[in-house]
């Protein structure tokens, strides 16, 4: 009895020191974690993302991550010698894009993923990737005078459809609470399927990370370094050339679990100017470093906002956002003052009042059908939030927005359904948005690369300082549908053959309407993550 005991501790010590300082990648227990942190009774934090198994030992173990894998290497060091185990495997999606003006569109990722952990106190990972892509045209941009891949990043070496992928972590935890990060990749904070604060829309980016846990608090502090492209000079010419600007930036996001249903997140950013670097206040890792912006007497871009969950019950929750740019109470007053009498004669409209507001509901296991699950949400998003008088400080990384794809002013509605059985997947979602675009030589606020202060600046547009409201502009509305269809090839591996079509249409009130139609049929190893609902 006292062997079969011994063995027991054995076997739970081990499975605890195996549980790795690496980021959970695999879908379904993504889905698991979240789900958990609908329990009344546990303190979790879901919306700071990515997640790790090292916090996660009770729901998954980077070991069942891999053995799903159709091919993987794994070696781990023997129970008496320090824990430490080595992963490599490959990540694949081969498709073809199938549209009515074209028969051949490939679409193919070929690349490695290797993880390294000692025990739960380091880990390193990494993945490489080679894209050669034939994407749908809203997915990509030209910009700069290059094409941007949406959630990837910049063509590779001016090859208009080849992208490389380097996403990097190492992590180092000294004690249970504190974990350390140098990383070449992308964070997510939220609840929600869109992020208002910071999304993991925009391609790969260096950073350094500090992440503690206390109590049933949970804080994050990223030193991150941006990109823009902008005038600058040619080192050997000294003659101005439009080239590619270092942006520096500071984020904080601070969550809280009050009691047993309600957490709240608290954020804030620092968009700083390429020759500014870091100043020394920036380098403090405490939250609310605003009032310390406004001492410095900063023309930093800052930004600020809160997160909430209200657990409804182990299946059901709501959430939301909140994120402001820039306001003024009493311009505030005056707009909520028009919204409740169109015939207001005050001020109101004040384009300097940024802000953006997301409204949520998931639920998983409905119907009682186990891995049936759905979310809904509602986001909207005042003109000019995100921009800044100097366009190489906006809140954006190579082109693509860091928090909603579709920039500001705009009021949008999400959903989506999906289901993972043994061997069949399905993921739906469909977006309709209503988006307040622009004219020839206007500036109405949903483009946030456009540099955005009120009066005649030399711009080739002017920017009201009042009567500036959402959707003002021209009228667009957008209608994105998505269906994939997966099949298991085999069970209990990550390998599948998915089907789906995306419907897409957009009819702005002046101008022609467009509507395209794209069906694909392909091979992945479910490793990679790449949304295709803008």
């Amino acid at each position: 009895m006292k062997k079969i005991f011994a063995y027991i501790v054995f076997i739970t010590l081990a499975s605890a020191l195996f549980a790795q300082n690496i980021p959970v990648r695999d879908p379904v227990f993504i889905r698991n974690i979240e789900k958990s942190s609908l329990t009344i009774n546990e303190s979790k934090h879901s919306s700071i993302k990515p997640y790790y198994f090292s916090d996660n030992k009770d729901i998954c173990t980077d070991s069942s991550q891999y053995e799903k894998c159709l091919l993987y290497y794994g070696r781990q060091s023997k129970p008496e010698k320090k824990p430490s185990s080595f992963y490599a495997l490959p990540v694949y999606e081969v498709f073809n894009w199938f549209t009515p003006e074209y028969s051949f569109n490939p679409n193919i990722l070929l690349g490695g993923l290797f993880d390294y952990s000692a025990g739960d106190k380091f880990g390193i990972s990494y993945q490489l990737s080679g894209w050669f892509m034939q994407l749908p045209d809203y997915l990509k941009s030209r910009r700069y005078g290059i094409n941007i891949f949406n959630n990837l990043g910049r063509e590779f070496l001016d090859m208009e459809n080849v992208v490389i992928e380097s996403d990097f972590r190492m992590s180092y935890s000294p004690y249970n609470f504190l974990r350390l990060e140098l990383a070449n990749s992308k964070n997510f904070y939220g609840d929600g399927y869109r992020s208002f604060l910071l999304s993991d829309f925009a391609s790969n980016y260096p950073y350094f990370k500090l992440e503690s846990s206390f109590l049933n608090f949970k804080y994050s502090c990223v030193w991150a370094l941006h990109h823009t492209y902008g005038p600058t000079i040619n080192s050997y010419f000294s003659y101005p050339y439009y080239g590619r600007i270092n942006k520096f930036d500071v984020f904080h996001y601070l969550d809280w679990r009050i009691g047993k249903r309600l957490n709240i997140g608290l954020f804030e950013a620092i968009i700083t100017k390429n020759d500014n670097f870091f100043k020394f206040e920036y380098l403090n890792p405490i939250i609310f470093f605003r009032p310390v912006e406004f001492s410095l007497g900063s023309e930093d871009n800052a930004l600020m906002g809160t997160n909430i969950k209200f657990v409804i019950n182990d299946r059901n929750a709501v959430y939301g956002q909140f994120a402001l740019d820039d306001i003024i109470v009493g311009q505030l007053i005056n707009d909520i003052k028009h919204t409740l009498n169109p015939d207001y004669t005050g001020e109101y409209g004040w384009f300097a009042n940024k802000w953006a507001a997301q409204l949520g509901y998931k639920s998983y296991d409905i119907f009682k059908i186990k891995n049936l699950d759905i979310f809904t949400e509602v986001n909207i998003a005042r003109p000019y939030i995100y921009s800044h008088v100097n366009p190489e400080q906006n809140y954006s990384h190579l082109g693509q927005a860091l928090a909603h794809p579709l920039g500001a002013n705009f009021v949008e509605s999400v959903s989506g359904i999906s289901y993972s059985g043994k061997r069949i997947l399905v993921d739906a979602k469909i977006m309709y948005a209503i988006v307040g675009t622009d004219s020839t030589r206007t500036h109405f606020g949903q483009n946030i690369y456009n540099p955005t202060m009120d009066g005649n600046q030399g711009y080739s547009y002017i920017v009201n300082s009042y009567g500036n409201t959402i959707l003002q502009g021209v009228k667009t509305n957008c209608i994105t549908a998505k269906i994939d269809f997966g099949y298991i090839l085999k069970e209990n591996k990550n390998l599948s053959l998915n089907a789906g079509v995306i419907l897409r249409n957009l009819k702005p009130e002046t101008g022609e309407s467009s509507s395209q139609t794209y069906v694909y049929l392909g091979i992945k190893s479910n490793f990679s993550k790449r949304e295709m609902i803008y």
